[in-house]
């Protein structure tokens, strides 16, 4: 680590983020960063503390952003937390954005026990599982000031589960849409047909497809038994499963079992996610619990229609029949029912795909987001400022 460096006059400002894979809290983390690096220079000082995440690492590289590896085991991690302290002081930081539990403890701990200045701690929730009431009354009530969320969905959550006081939370939607950018035909439209021949689909075929992660709550069982229902009335749909987890080898076992293999192409990790969404006729998100929902707000962004379970914070974006369509979580024969419907339906799906584009523009605009992230931190620093003096 290099000598602490002169703020003149900006605040220093530490992300702190424990997982150790990259999904969609790491790539708000570097979107909002890149933004404000771009945006809010003259006022922060942007530093990154990860737990030796390499892909993260290189993505805030790209970007020019300070980054600094700390291993981050458990609750329990002393020589993590000793890092984190003396990175503290080092770099003189003012404010600290948490984003997982991990990450709050540590580094709750190491800016409360030793400054006599007051760092502010701010968590941004990005997942809606339930908070467990010890766990948070220890953590988020002691170790954190503010509470940043994705969704308001998730701000309930806050308030339900443990008490958090509406005032201390701030809804911020995801940095994930570019305004002045529009990349949804010319940009992907090259690669579309090269893409759907990889996956085994003839012109006159259509790809529908579910994007994320191959674990229990995006409701990958769902989608394969709406698919067999599907396919006992039409064989010109095939079905597309991108993602890894810990659930691939079940969900190839099953769809081989079901003697869907036909129907399906079941693929891992794919870069530039985006030119695959493109090639999709539809996107479906039978996810079983969600903050947001990530793959919709892609989506909505490249101008697909999408059909998504109606829980967390999916209907803040999903509004059935305006800005795409929803069904009853877990509801394999509603999700069936629903992309019969609409997948012949053109006219259609140009309109959902259109509303929702118009939608996430408004919400999920970077430079906005940013903004809105930057006066949160602006607000609560000041009034640290007026304390002190």
């Amino acid at each position: 680590m290099n000598n602490k460096k002169n703020k003149k006059g900006k605040f220093n400002i530490l992300h702190i983020d424990a997982f150790k894979n990259f999904g969609g809290a790491q790539n708000d983390i570097v979107i909002l960063l890149k933004f404000m690096k771009l945006y809010r220079s003259e006022e922060f000082n942007i530093f990154v503390i990860h737990n030796n995440n390499e892909r993260l690492r290189d993505e805030l590289d790209k970007c020019g952003i300070c980054n600094f590896s700390v291993r981050m085991t458990n609750f329990m991690d002393i020589f993590a937390l000793l890092k984190i302290r003396r990175f503290l002081k080092r770099y003189d930081i003012d404010l600290i954005n948490f984003h997982s539990s991990l990450d709050q403890f540590l580094g709750g701990i190491a800016a409360v026990s030793i400054f006599k200045k007051k760092i502010i701690k701010v968590l941004t929730r990005h997942v809606a599982y339930k908070v467990d009431f010890l766990k948070g009354f220890l953590i988020y009530r002691f170790l954190t000031d503010r509470f940043i969320v994705i969704s308001d969905f998730i701000k309930k959550r806050l308030i339900n589960d443990i008490g958090i006081d509406e005032s201390l939370i701030k809804t911020i939607y995801s940095p994930r849409i570019y305004a002045d950018e529009d990349k949804t035909s010319s940009f992907y439209e090259s690669e579309k047909t090269e893409i759907r021949k990889e996956f085994g689909i003839k012109p006159d075929e259509k790809m529908i497809s579910l994007i994320g992660r191959l674990s229990g709550e995006k409701g990958h069982e769902v989608f394969i038994k709406a698919a067999e229902l599907i396919i006992k009335k039409r064989q010109d749909l095939k079905f597309v499963i991108i993602g890894e987890g810990e659930l691939h080898d079940y969900i190839v076992d099953l769809i081989k079992t079901k003697g869907l293999k036909d129907y399906f192409a079941v693929s891992g990790f794919k870069e530039n996610i985006e030119k695959f969404i493109y090639a999709s006729d539809l996107i479906a998100v039978p996810s079983g619990l969600e903050g947001m929902g990530s793959i919709i707000i892609e989506s909505c962004a490249l101008k697909k229609a999408v059909i998504a379970s109606d829980v967390g914070g999916i209907p803040e974006i999903i509004k059935n029949n305006e800005t795409g369509m929803l069904f009853k979580n877990g509801d394999f024969i509603e999700l069936a029912e629903k992309i019969m419907y609409l997948i012949d339906k053109y006219d259609l799906i140009e309109n959902f795909a259109i509303n929702c584009y118009n939608e996430v523009v408004k919400k999920f605009d970077a430079k906005a987001v940013t903004s809105q992230t930057a006066e949160f931190y602006l607000e609560m620093l000041n009034e640290v400022n007026k304390i002190n003096k």
